[in-house]
């Protein structure tokens, strides 16, 4: 699949009640596990991301790769490559 093909949500035209975040890891750094990352549809956009989940079981995702963390015990996320991984999130806005 070339990039033309791939679905995106970097330009995604957000419609009313939900929001598109962008998360950026550098080379060889990881993030904590958001919680509210758990019903959100996460596209990685750009690099080569790796998901821990609390087990110390991980899978790895290349650009392109459309998933959810609906049901999984997560611990981090990792930037296992040489260039930085830009992920997109998009999920309910949730209003007080």
């Amino acid at each position: 699949m070339d990039d033309d093909e791939r679905f995106s949500l970097e330009d995604f035209p957000c419609p009313a009640g939900f929001r598109v975040r962008s998360l950026h890891l550098e080379p060889h750094d990881a993030m904590d596990w958001q919680a509210d990352w758990a019903e959100a549809l996460v596209v990685v956009e750009q690099g080569e991301m790796e998901i821990e989940c609390a087990s110390g079981v991980r899978a790895r995702f290349d650009a392109g790769a459309v998933l959810t963390f609906d049901g999984l015990s997560l611990r981090r996320l990792h930037n296992c490559g040489e260039t930085r991984v830009v992920v997109t999130l998009l999920s309910r806005q949730i209003t007080p």
